[in-house]
């Protein structure tokens, strides 16, 4: 399954609108926010339908998953939305993890866990909010759940420290950013890594360099250190280095612009885990054409270090050097 599917479930009291684009989307919040109450809805309008006086828009099948009958239930689902509420052990287990891989079904967590075994994006960690009451019914939509100011343009010129998941491409690049700026480089070493890094060494200022399609099971431990020591740590968050460098306009390719601008509707569920195997295999596939230009995760072909594409990474992020 692909692209952008909103859900609308509501009854006499209460309404919410859910809109989802990828296949793995983590609700959190607190307590009374309607989390518990939106999968009691959904599970008593598919157990009795509108009987129920429940009522769900959807161009997909939705449902429910529990501890007590995931495992036969979900062969019974193909190209569908499927709710877990909190309190299900099983959505942190590395047998969920392994049969929902390649899945053509979007999936929606509530949980407050980090679940580490699925490679889940910040940005499709929402909250819910109640945007307004009318009529007696109370209407709720999902929001990001946190706020990540934008890069500042111009602020690699003040940063002490770059710090990269791995010492892959990626650190190649920034790495060699970095000397333009006068500025270390250093890898995590993985980013499940990078929490543990900056407790570290918290001092002066380090610009975060991750995957932000794989990165939301480690974001709250390093959004908790933001919070703590403020003004330390920057976060740039790209989906993918690969897809930097497809924003960067580096590789010719005549549908990246709309590829970009609606990832979505690309992205087949069944086939990607996360968006970030999707940018890696795309930017592989086109950068194939000309073997001076031929992209490789461990190590950066020299094209790729030249002073014009390099420029073309810093536009790509908001900066000049």
């Amino acid at each position: 399954m692909k692209g952008k599917h909103i859900v609308t479930v509501r009854n006499r009291r209460v309404q919410f609108t859910l809109e989802l684009e990828r296949n793995i989307t983590v609700i959190r919040g607190d307590s009374a926010t309607g989390k518990t109450t939106l999968v009691g809805m959904l599970r008593d309008y598919e157990a009795q339908g509108e009987q129920s006086g429940v009522s769900l828009t959807c161009d997909r099948r939705c449902g429910v998953l529990t501890d007590r009958d995931w495992e036969q239930r979900l062969p019974l689902f193909q190209d569908s939305i499927l709710f877990v509420d909190e309190g299900n052990a099983f959505v942190s287990s590395e047998e969920f993890a392994k049969a929902i891989r390649g899945s053509s079904n979007y999936y929606v967590l509530i949980t407050r866990e980090n679940l580490h075994q699925l490679p889940y994006s910040v940005d499709a960690i929402l909250k819910l909010r109640v945007t307004n009451s009318r009529m007696r019914r109370t209407y709720s939509k999902t929001y990001p759940y946190y706020k990540v100011l934008p890069f500042p343009a111009e602020d690699l010129a003040r940063m002490t420290r770059i710090l990269t998941e791995d010492k892959k491409s990626g650190f190649q690049m920034f790495d060699h950013i970095g000397h333009l700026y006068g500025t270390q480089c250093e890898s995590a070493r993985g980013k499940s890594s990078i929490f543990a890094t900056l407790q570290e060494n918290h001092q002066g200022r380090t610009l975060v360099v991750a995957d932000g399609a794989a990165f939301g099971a480690d974001m709250e431990n390093v959004y908790q250190l933001m919070q703590l020591y403020p003004g330390h740590i920057v976060l740039y968050l790209p989906e993918s280095f690969e897809w930097l460098i497809l924003k960067a306009g580096i590789i010719p390719g005549a549908d990246i612009d709309n590829i970009l601008k609606n990832p979505a509707d690309y992205i087949e569920s069944a086939q990607y885990f996360s968006w970030e195997q999707y940018f890696t295999e795309l930017l592989i596939r086109l950068s194939s054409m000309r073997d001076y230009m031929r992209y490789s995760k461990e190590k950066l072909m020299p094209f790729y270090l030249q002073e014009e594409n390099v420029q073309k990474i810093l536009h790509a992020m908001g900066q000049k050097a």
